[in-house]
């Protein structure tokens, strides 16, 4: 029987990609995979000196630094996830064909980043939400939104 394991995606803001780590029943480091992530040497040296998460606990260090985001379990990659989670339905076909262009990891960071897209539009009052492909296509979701006045 496999044993099911806990997900843990982390989207960092000074690198691209996704680096995912999935962990046993007893919280002991199993998989580690990197999606499309690019990272320059000491990025690399950082992660791997001492930061490198074998215990499920040490998840935790990474939620207290502001450039990375984590979030848990395997992530619904569909259209209609992202659709649902965008809430601005103008454009679908458009958005629909932008989606399908996108690596999984930019999916990810699409999906993760929509909380912070739209924090930021309530900051400012006066800006319109952007149709779903605009956001896409021109990779809104790389922006940082959250530290933006």
């Amino acid at each position: 029987m496999k044993q099911p394991l806990k997900t843990y995606n982390i989207i960092g803001s000074s690198f691209k990609g996704v680096m995912v780590f999935k962990y046993d029943l007893n919280g002991i480091l199993v998989a580690f995979e990197l999606q499309d992530v690019v990272m320059n040497q000491q990025q690399v040296a950082w992660l791997f000196s001492r930061h490198f998460p074998y215990k499920e606990g040490q998840i935790n260090n990474y939620r207290a630094y502001r450039n990375f985001t984590v979030t848990e379990g395997e992530f619904d990659l569909t259209f209609d996830m992202f659709w649902d989670a965008y809430k601005h339905k103008v454009k679908r076909e458009m958005s629909i064909k932008a989606w399908n262009k996108l690596s999984d990891s930019d999916k990810m960071k699409a999906l993760v980043n929509i909380k912070h897209y739209d924090g930021y539009l309530a900051r400012k009052r006066n800006m319109e939400k952007a149709h779903a492909s605009t956001y896409l296509n021109q990779k809104y979701f790389n922006d940082q939104w959250g530290s933006t006045s």
